[in-house]
């Protein structure tokens, strides 16, 4: 028997051995593309630090810093053309607005880039031209300009959507239209990572830190405190996962922009009516009714809809 426990010992160590050796053989063979490889990605991090923290390496015209204090000095001068054209005139001029829009357009197309990382200066600069272009019904340069803004924050974000719809209503696509208020309003609400607070951040890790000891233990059947270790554990997953159940559950609904939804609800529902959906448009009315405006509020918007359906 023990010659036998030998022979099994010796050829897993032969296995372990010549596994060994076919790495090292192949590393061999391999090396000059695998140091390649390396020093590659040593260099694209290098450059990759060197983009994102140009002042690192002193004042020099070059890198996202560098790109978003230009940008920030640039844009800053339309600013003050439409802040100084309203004071001091109560309202912004035509040739203000127009030197402004120039230099939005000029902002945007130099540092508005999608890239790795993203100007948000240059992504202002999209909006502002944006607002600019609708305002003068310049429908679908405006369009362009808001397809390629990125929206951000619960205010500015659905905002801009909004805009977004109401400029492919003006050129009669609706379906588009639809959209761009759905966004508005999934804008408008904080998802589940929004939510999210460091209670139940750590009630996760401790439910699944006694999940995790749980398993391990119902495992070691030979082990006197097993029994013990898995009722704790148990329990402790237990209440950790219910609390945190109970802490989500709770937070539903609760963080979302309340003014701008049932705005961007009721342009949605225009535009189906447009399109003479009317059951789709009921809908929106009666969530309207139930979650933002009251009983009775959309009573007449309801009536209006189901008199459409039933004539058409």
């Amino acid at each position: 028997m023990a010659k036998k426990k030998n022979q099994q010992t010796r050829t897993k160590l032969e296995e372990v051995n010549d596994s060994l050796s076919g790495i090292e053989q192949k590393f061999e063979q391999h090396k000059n593309l695998i140091y390649i490889i390396v020093a590659a990605i040593l260099v694209i991090a290098f450059f990759l630090f060197a983009y994102v923290n140009s002042r690192f390496f002193g004042d020099i015209n070059w890198g996202h810093k560098y790109e978003v204090e230009k940008a920030q000095t640039e844009i800053a001068k339309a600013d003050d053309l439409l802040l100084k054209s309203a004071f001091s005139q109560g309202a912004v001029t035509a040739q203000d607005s127009t030197n402004a829009l120039q230099v939005y357009e000029t902002v945007a197309k130099k540092y508005g880039h999608n890239l790795i990382f993203k100007n948000d200066v240059g992504n202002r600069a999209k909006l502002m031209a944006a607002q600019i272009l609708y305002a003068r019904d310049k429908f679908a340069d405006a369009q362009k300009y808001l397809e390629d803004y990125s929206p951000k924050g619960k205010i500015v974000g659905p905002t801009s959507q909004i805009l977004l719809g109401d400029s492919y209503v003006n050129q009669k696509m609706y379906d588009k239209a639809v959209k761009a208020y759905d966004n508005a309003v999934d804008l408008s609400k904080d998802s589940f990572w929004d939510t999210l607070t460091w209670k139940e951040i750590a009630l996760f890790v401790l439910a699944l830190f006694a999940l995790i000891v749980l398993v391990v233990y119902a495992t070691r059947k030979n082990d006197s405190n097993r029994k013990l270790a898995m009722i704790i554990s148990a329990i402790i997953f237990l209440l950790a996962a219910g609390f945190l159940a109970y802490l989500i559950s709770s937070n539903k609904d609760i963080h979302e922009n309340r003014s701008l939804i049932p705005y961007a609800l009721q342009k949605k529902a225009n535009v189906l009516d447009a399109q003479q959906k009317y059951d789709e448009e009921i809908k929106i009315y009666e969530e309207l009714e139930t979650k933002y405006t009251g009983p009775g509020s959309m009573t007449m918007q309801i009536e209006r809809a189901t008199a459409k359906k039933g004539g058409k």
